[in-house]
Order: structure tokens, then C-alpha cells, then sequence
């Protein structure tokens, strides 16, 4: 037998307490407990003999089993145990039985910072939090104490101790703010004070009152209404600017690390729009971003939002405000699939490619459970709020006794669940780190066990064995309770959306047989979730309108190819939900190709006659809502050619261009008819110049149009004057009739901000104006700017002489360090509007990108475009690419290189706009959507979810690792490092 416990057998004289412990204490399961326990007791006995041997006299076993906890399952407790001596006697006089309550640990504290009001609000608060988690360690690692059934006890307590030390470092935070700057009272109009609230609300598992050992506390930070009648406050602030100082002074106080260890990591991630949102936020506000703007994901989050500091009752009522637009009816169909997405792609993002078994992400984990929980009631919260509860326990005992799911299977999650967190926190009190996973080893996993009070001998295989079944039995129920037949969603859509069609039952009759042909399209289409979702939001548009429903009901063809639209794009499912009166002529006949621009006039003119014939007496109102309905029609007839690969990207660009054009046509002429009601226009010529894609012919889905307005007019004084302010306001009304919403939406975005000068310049420019402009002050982007330029519009001498002045620029001598400039702007353009990061890419300004590309062919035109004068065309890149390495510009190597790679993110690109009507640069690897968007390009799943997504974002790193490498050879340097 070792001296280790000698030294305190002969301080507490308490005979044969050395052997006892030696013996008790080396079953422990993590190696070291007995040194630990020696010095704890040392230091003990210095301070408190005593009631060491009263305690020991009283429970021996007790005792023993006090160290082997926390000197063997929690060791890091142990140094709290030795700087603070007296802790050990007073845990052991603990009545460990009885459960704190929000009450005890408020009044506790409150007494603890009146007995020692000198004391540092640091200190205290940090020695208080680890007492009292020392003792909650106790508890749970007792099995008579809280046994397994009870595992939900502890996290509770360490979720009402958090809202206890938050509260006072709250109160703490707003006290120096306001030693520093005064109290929080503004103003109102009539000059009496007036109150701002503010509040801390705690969402995830700190909101839900089942808080982990060693959690993030997930925050929101609100304040009261921003009255428009607050004149004044401290410091003349506003209450967003002086809460936010509060809350950076809270943050501060509550995550600052010391000797004394910490209180809390603050995650904020869960405010509206993340890390990129407000620090604090109005409940105003906060309304708002949950009524319209808010991902479902973010909505079940906030399904656990409860105040834990600050002004309680505003808290409470911002909830209560919020709840109606958490629990929607409108959700529901849509919340199960979206929350599952989310979870398959949490999984695969932090579980792939790791060692052991995720507790909480991992598949059969505790994100599971709390996946049934959140889905149903999303599904049924709105129509039964009784299981509307923050908690994952209680959400699934109330859904039990609500009849939603079967009392067997609640009881069966509830189980599994404690036994998940039970074994998340005993992996967690090992070093009090933030970790979810299971080690892999056989040491380490058998230490875990041994601290789930396995039997010693066989605890590493029992342990396992009990795992295998938790998970196994979380994802079976899993899988049963949230499976739906196909054809019950969509009939309950038509029911919801509908429901005076369902009062007859001859017309119910036909109703329920449409839902069951949709249902059997859907269950075929490329993705039946999204084709759910968009039917959703299809039928929520047309409502019980009885027109659609008999015309899907006449034409039976018209549901195979909705329910195709619907599984393949959400971009055009959305302008069919926004325009259900495209249905009937975008589906007219299934062989129309891409118009020309001849075709594409006749259209628009026919459809003019269309709506002349109409009683509508607003001319120009009708005229902007047809030029809506022509260019939604034709958007629509491409991107179906498209999604059914009848045409490749290169034709769908230039289709997508040639409607453009057309619009624009339109727009300035009936321009030109608004500004002739009231003056005559002057002796001279307007110009449109496309810039960009527009000039390229590369436009896709959803871009705005760049554009410059020129014009040419005898320069005699006024008469120029004149002409100035006619043509300004000329484009200002074409701007206008292209983005201005009507009652059919907007036809384009109109960007002009690359005229000379940018947005500080005339919105018009003479062309002789644009050419000294260009003499005297442009720069290299500018004229990389002018490579994509074209003349759209004038019958007269205006295009041609734009196109003399454009080459004139265009073959200028160049800069010497042209090559250095380019890779500034470029460099620039990566870091600060690429921002690429883990998990996180831009296919447009990002490393290896759109833009290197780019970059490399303009380079390349600019040097070599006085010898080539085809070169400064305004064409597409791909047509660059192959001139460049016709005339042996570029090596052949390095052109398949960029011409592989421009495809591949242009495809990709018009993809992530047209499946998932997304912005097209920016590419989140976590995105569950990317599967679909995958699968789209042809990546074939193999066995496991995720699979499509992998594989093509593998091709993604590789083509931009090309690509950038090109760019590096030709232009030299290297933007930015790769975090891959």
C-alpha cells in the first residue's frame, strides 16, 4: 500500500482512512484520482478537521464516494476543491437530495454579495458557479440520488444556476454603464422620462432549462419599442446604441477566463442574421425578422426562448408576441423537411471525418430527439399549443398526452434522451471541455463508462451494447414518427389551402383524386421535399380560386409538368406562385424552343393587343404590367429548356440577353411616349450602352441589368442645357418602367453605377463628356469595364461613334505595372467582398473564382488588343478563351484549363439561382440545399446522403485550385491563401 493518504489520516485522526481510501478510490475511472484526492483532503484538514471527522463518522461510504466523483469522474473540480478548502466540508454536510431552485440560487447569491459587498463581483460570481457545480456533480453522478429516470434534474439546475450568476452579471454590466454614463432614461415628445426595457433572452438548451455541464449560453439581447417620440437619452444615445455598450460590457464580464475559471462562452449566433445582425435588437424589430425573414431553423430555435436576465416581464411578452409567427400554420407541412435537412447536414459537417460517436449530432443522438420533438410541434403547435414547451422532455410528454405520437414512443425518447445527456455531461466533467464526442479509444471510452457506473468489469461491452440500443431505438422512432405518406401531405396542403372546395362532395371527390395525381408526380419528381414545399406555396397563392383547380383538373398533362417544375426549382416555382395566370401559355405546347428577337417583339405586341382590348382605362399601367407578364413568361419558357437540358448554358445566357434587350426596347419606348405628354424632345441622340453581362450576352437568372446612358446633342448653350435634364429624366422613366413594382412584380433591377464617376456623376453623360472623361481620369477597371460594353439601342450615328471612342480607350498605352493593378483590384475584391472562410465560398470574387478568370482574359485583351482587334469585341468569355488561344496568347494547356473551369462555375452558378433561387456567388458547403443543387448537375447520390454534395464540391476545389493557378502563372502573385 502507497503513503499517498497518510498525511491526512494523521490530520483528521481518523484510523485506517489511508487503507479505506487506497482501496475505495482505485476503481476511479479517471488515473491521478488518488493525488488529487490526497491534496484536496490536506487541504481540507488545514481548515476544517472537524467536520471532516463528523462526516466520515457519519458516512464513510458517503464520503469515499464524494472524492471518487469529483477527484475521478470531474478531476478538473479538484483544484477548485484545494484553493477553496472549506468547499469539501461544506458538500459533505449538503443535503444532496433536495434539487435547487431558481428561488435558492437567487437568494444564495444575494446573500453571498451582502455578507461581502468589498468582495470582487468577478470573483464572486465564479466561486459561487463552480460551488454549486461541484455540488450539481454530486447529484448526478449519485444513482440513489437522481437516478437515470431523474437525469433531467441536473440539467435543469444548471440552467437556473446560469440564469442566476447572468442575472447578477447583468446587473453588474449595467451598473458601470451607468456610473460611466448615466441611467437608461430618455425623453418623449413631451419631454417626460420614459423607460426603455431591456432584456437578455437565452435560447437552445439554456432556454429549454436542460443546460450541459459544460454549454455556450445561446443569447439574444432585446430592448423596448424605439418610439419615434424619444427625443433624448445618456449621452444623448439611442437605446440601441447604449444597450449595445451594455451588452458588450456584460459580454465581457460573463466570457473573461481567470485563475478562478470562467462563467460562460456567449454564442450569439442565434440572433437575427447571425454574426452579421445587430448586437441588440428592438422586440420591434425582432418581430419583424420572425414574421417575414426568418429560416425555420430559427424558428424552432426560438421555440426555447426564455428571459433569464434583465427585465423578465419584457421578455415574456416579446414571446408571446413572437409566438404566432413560430407556430403557423403555414409551417407546418414545410418544418419537418427543412428540420431534417438540417439535421442530415449537421451531421455530415461535424461528424464526417472524426473518431467516435458524436453524443449530440451524431445519427441516433441527442439532436435527433430533439428533432422529433421541434418537427411535430411545428406541425401541430399551432392548432394544439398545449405542446408548445421549450423543453425536449416535457414538448414529448405533452405530445403524448395530446394523442400526437404513442405514450410508448415518448417514453422510449424521454429514456433515451436522459441516457444521451447523462453521458454527454459525464464526458464533459472530465476536463470541462465544450465536447460532444466519444473518444474512440478503448482507455478513454472505458472511462466514460466507468463513470456511468458500468460494473468495473465488464463496463466497457455493457456500455457499448447499452449505446448500440440507445441509438438504435432513437432511430427507429425517429424514422416512424416522422414518415408521412406523400399523399397525405399534399391532400392536407389542398385541405388547408382550399377548404370551401372540400364542402361539396362531388367537388371533394375530384379534389382528393388532383392531390393523389400530384402526390404520385411528386414521389417521382428530381426532389420530392421541394416539390412539396413549392405546391405549398403555390396553392397558398391561388387559394380556393376555382379557375386553376378546373384547369389542372381539364387538363390532366399540365400535373406531371408543375409537379416536375415544382421538385426541380424553387427560382421558377416562385414566379408561378407570384403569376399562376403563366400556367396556361408557358405550358401551351411542349415544343417551343427559344425565341428569336423577332419572335420575341411579335410576342410582346401581341400580348399589347391582348391587354388594349381590356377596360382598363390607366394605359401606361396596363403597359408596365404586360411588359411584366412578357418578360416572367419567357424567363419562365428558358428555364424550363434549361432545367430539361433541351439547351446548354451558353444558349439560355444569350436567350436570357435577347429578352433583356427586348424589355429594354419596350421601356424606352414607352419612355419616349410618357415624356412626349409633356415636352418635345430635343435635336439629338439617346444611347443605352449594356455594360457587363448585358453587353457579354452571359446574363442569367435574376441579374440585374448594368447599364450607362449617353447621349449626342448640338452643344449651343441652353439648348444643351436642355437636352441634359430631357435625357436625364428619359432614363430616370426608363429606370422606373423596368423596376418599379406593380401588381406584376418588377422586371429588372437597373444598376448604372459604372458611368464615368460612378454614382457622384450626371446619371447622362455627353459623349463627348464620357470621352475626356475617359482621356483624363479613368482608371484600369474601368477600361476592363469597357471590354464588356455594348451600344443596344439608336438607329443613328451615336453606336458608331460610342464604338470609335470605346476602341480609341481600349488601345491606349497601357500602365507598365498593368499586370499589379489588375491584382490589387482583384486581391481586393477577394477579401473584402469574397470573405471566404471554413465552410464558406464565393464561385464569383472568391479564390479561383469568376473573377480570375475574368481578370486573366481582360488582361490579355488589353495587352494584345491593338494587334487583334477581335479581342476588344464584347463577347462572351468562353468565345475569348478560344481566340486567345487561337492567336497562341494563351497556351493551350492553360485555356482548357479556364474553359473547364468557367463551365463548370457557370453551370453551377445558373443552377444555384434557377433550383433554389439563391444569390449566384455565394456557396455554403453546410447547406442542405446543395445536395439538390447536386443532384441537379448530374451527381448521382451514391448510399448516403450527402454524397452528390461531397462529390461536387470536391470538383469545386479542385477546378478553382486550377484556376487560381493560371491566374497565379499569368498575372502573378497570389490574392489570398487557401483555408482549405
Amino acid at each position: 500500500m502507497s503513503d499517498v493518504f497518510t498525511q491526512s489520516e494523521r490530520a483528521l485522526g481518523i484510523p485506517g482512512l489511508a487503507a479505506s481510501l487506497e482501496q475505495s478510490l482505485a476503481g476511479a475511472p479517471h488515473p491521478g484520482c488518488n493525488l488529487r484526492a490526497a491534496r484536496v483532503l490536506e487541504a481540507a484538514a488545514e481548515v476544517d478537521a472537524e467536520r471532516l471527522r463528523t462526516a466520515w463518522q457519519r458516512d464513510p461510504v458517503r464520503f469515499q464516494r464524494f472524492l471518487w466523483i469529483v477527484c475521478g469522474v470531474a478531476p478538473f473540480l479538484a483544484v477548485f476543491l484545494v484553493r477553496n478548502a472549506h468547499w469539501l466540508g461544506r458538500l459533505l454536510d449538503d443535503d444532496l437530495a433536495k434539487a435547487r431552485t431558481p428561488e435558492d440560487y437567487r437568494q444564495t447569491l444575494e446573500r453571498k454579495r451582502a455578507e461581502n459587498p468589498s468582495q470582487d463581483e468577478a470573483s464572486l460570481l465564479r466561486r459561487f458557479r463552480y460551488f454549486e457545480l461541484a455540488r450539481i456533480v454530486l447529484r448526478d453522478c449519485s444513482p440513489d440520488i437522481v437516478p437515470l429516470e431523474r437525469a433531467g434534474d441536473p440539467l435543469r439546475e444548471i440552467a437556473y444556476l446560469a440564469d442566476a450568476v447572468l442575472a447578477q452579471a447583468l446587473r453588474g454590466a449595467r451598473d458601470r454603464i451607468e456610473q460611466r454614463i448615466g441611467p437608461p432614461i430618455w425623453k418623449d415628445g413631451s419631454g417626460a422620462p420614459l423607460t426603455v426595457p431591456f432584456c437578455v433572452l437565452g435560447l437552445g438548451k439554456l432556454g429549454g432549462e436542460e443546460l450541459n455541464f459544460s454549454s455556450d449560453v445561446d443569447l439574444v439581447y432585446i430592448y423596448g419599442p424605439e418610439s419615434g417620440e424619444l427625443t433624448s437619452g445618456p449621452s444623448d444615445q439611442s437605446p440601441q446604441e447604449y444597450f449595445t455598450q451594455v451588452a458588450q460590457e456584460f459580454g465581457r464580464s460573463v466570457g473573461a477566463n481567470s485563475a478562478e475559471g470562467m462563467l460562460y462562452r456567449i454564442d450569439l449566433d442565434l440572433r437575427p442574421e447571425g454574426d452579421r445582425g445587430l448586437l441588440v435588437i428592438s422586440n420591434e424589430a425582432l418581430a419583424e425578422y420572425y414574421d417575414g425573414q426568418a429560416m425555420i431553423w430559427e424558428r424552432a430555435a426560438f421555440m426555447k426562448a426564455r428571459p433569464v436576465a434583465g427585465d423578465l416581464d419584457f421578455g415574456w411578452h416579446v414571446i408571446r408576441e413572437i409566438a404566432p409567427m413560430i407556430y403557423r400554420s403555414s409551417m407546418d407541412l414545410t418544418g419537418i423537411a427543412a428540420i431534417r435537412e438540417m439535421r442530415e447536414r449537421t451531421e455530415e459537417q461535424r461528424a464526417r471525418g472524426s473518431d467516435g460517436f458524436d453524443v449530440k449530432l451524431g445519427s441516433g443522438g441527442i439532436r435527433d430527439v430533439e428533432l422529433v420533438a421541434q418537427s411535430l410541434q411545428l406541425l401541430h403547435g399551432g392548432r394544439i399549443p398545449q405542446v408548445r414547451d421549450r423543453s425536449t422532455q416535457r414538448a414529448l410528454r405533452y405530445l403524448a398526452e395530446a394523442g400526437v405520437i404513442p405514450r410508448e414512443s415518448a417514453d422510449t425518447l424521454s429514456r433515451t434522451y436522459l441516457f444521451l445527456r447523462r453521458l454527454e455531461n459525464r464526458i464533459q466533467m472530465e476536463s470541462e471541455r465544450q465536447t460532444h464526442r466519444l473518444p474512440a479509444a478503448n482507455t478513454a471510452r472505458e472511462r466514460i463508462a466507468r463513470a456511468m457506473d458500468f460494473d468495473r468489469d465488464t463496463a466497457l461491452a455493457d456500455f457499448d451494447a447499452a449505446l448500440a440500443q440507445v441509438r438504435g431505438q432513437i432511430v427507429g422512432t425517429m424514422a416512424e414518427l416522422l414518415q408521412e405518406a406523400q399523399s397525405d401531405k399534399v391532400l392536407a396542403l389542398f385541405l388547408r389551402h382550399a377548404p370551401r372546395l372540400f364542402e361539396s362532395p362531388a367537388m371533394r371527390a375530384m379534389i382528393e383524386d388532383l392531390a393523389l395525381r400530384f402526390a404520385r408526380e411528386i414521389d417521382a419528381s428530381a426532389d420530392p421535399e421541394r416539390a412539396t414545399n413549392n405546391l405549398d406555396r403555390f396553392l397558398d397563392r391561388i387559394g380556393s380560386h376555382p379557375f386553376y383547380y378546373g384547369l389542372l383538373m381539364d387538363r390532366p398533362e399540365l400535373v406531371p409538368r408543375l409537379a416536375a417544375l415544382f421538385g426541380a426549382s424553387r427560382f421558377l416555382s416562385t414566379l408561378f406562385a407570384s403569376h399562376p395566370q403563366l400556367i396556361e401559355p408557358v405550358f401551351r405546347d411542349a415544343s417551343v424552343g427559344v425565341l428569336s428577337s423577332r419572335e420575341l417583339r411579335a410576342d410582346l405586341q401581341e400580348l399589347r393587343e391582348e391587354a388594349g382590348r381590356s377596360d382598363d382605362v390607366n394605359a401606361s399601367e396596363v403597359r408596365l404590367r404586360v411588359l411584366r407578364h412578357f418578360q416572367h413568361r419567357q424567363l419562365v419558357n428558358v428555364g424550363l429548356l434549361d432545367l430539361g437540358d433541351r439547351i446548354d448554358i451558353d444558349i439560355a445566357q444569350r436567350a436570357l440577353t435577347e429578352i433583356a434587350e427586348t424589355c429594354i426596347e419596350e421601356a424606352l419606348d414607352f419612355s419616349y411616349a410618357e415624356m412626349a405628354r409633356r415636352s418635345e424632345p430635343p435635336q439629338g441622340e439617346f444611347l443605352i450602352v449594356g455594360m457587363g453581362k448585358l453587353a457579354s450576352r452571359e446574363l442569367s437568372y435574376g441579374s440585374d441589368l448594368d447599364v450607362i446612358f449617353l447621349y449626342d446633342a448640338p452643344a449651343d448653350g441652353s439648348q444643351a442645357l436642355s437636352a441634359q435634364e430631357y435625357y436625364v429624366r428619359l432614363a430616370q422613366r426608363l429606370i422606373g418602367a423596368l423596376q418599379t413594382r406593380t401588381s406584376e412584380g418588377v422586371c429588372y433591377e437597373v444598376d448604372s453605377r459604372l458611368r464615368p464617376s460612378g454614382q457622384q456623376g450626371s446619371l447622362v453623360s455627353s459623349i463627348e463628356s464620357f470621352e475626356r472623361y475617359h482621356a483624363k481620369s479613368s482608371e484600369v477597371w474601368e477600361r476592363q469595364a469597357l471590354l464588356r460594353s455594348r451600344a443596344l439601342t439608336s438607329d443613328g450615328a451615336l453606336p458608331a461613334r460610342f464604338e470609335a471612342v470605346r476602341q480609341d480607350i481600349l488601345t491606349r498605352p497601357l500602365p507598365d505595372d498593368l499586370a499589379l493593378e489588375i491584382r490589387q483590384i482583384r486581391q481586393r475584391f477577394e477579401s473584402e467582398v469574397g470573405r471566404e472562410g471554413a465552410g464558406r465560398r464565393d464561385l464569383k470574387t472568391g479564390r479561383g473564382g469568376l473573377l480570375d478568370i475574368e481578370n486573366v482574359v481582360q488582361f490579355l485583351q488589353l495587352r494584345e488588343g491593338s494587334k487583334h482587334s477581335e479581342l476588344l469585341e464584347a463577347r462572351p468569355t468562353r468565345d475569348h478563351l478560344k481566340r486567345l488561344e487561337f492567336h497562341g496568347i494563351l497556351a493551350t494547356q492553360h485555356a482548357e484549363i479556364l474553359l473547364g473551369g468557367w463551365a463548370f462555375l457557370q453551370r453551377l452558378a445558373s443552377r444555384l439561382r434557377i433550383v433554389e433561387n439563391r444569390s449566384i456567388s455565394e456557396l455554403r458547403e453546410d447547406r442542405a440545399d446543395l445536395d439538390s443543387v447536386a443532384r441537379a448537375l448530374g451527381y448521382a447520390p451514391a448510399q448516403h446522403s450527402g454524397d452528390a454534395r461531397v462529390r461536387l464540391l470536391d470538383d469545386y476545389r479542385r477546378h478553382t485550385e486550377a484556376i487560381r493557378g493560371v491566374y497565379g502563372q499569368i498575372i502573378g502573385g497570389d490574392s489570398l491563401p487557401s483555408d482549405s
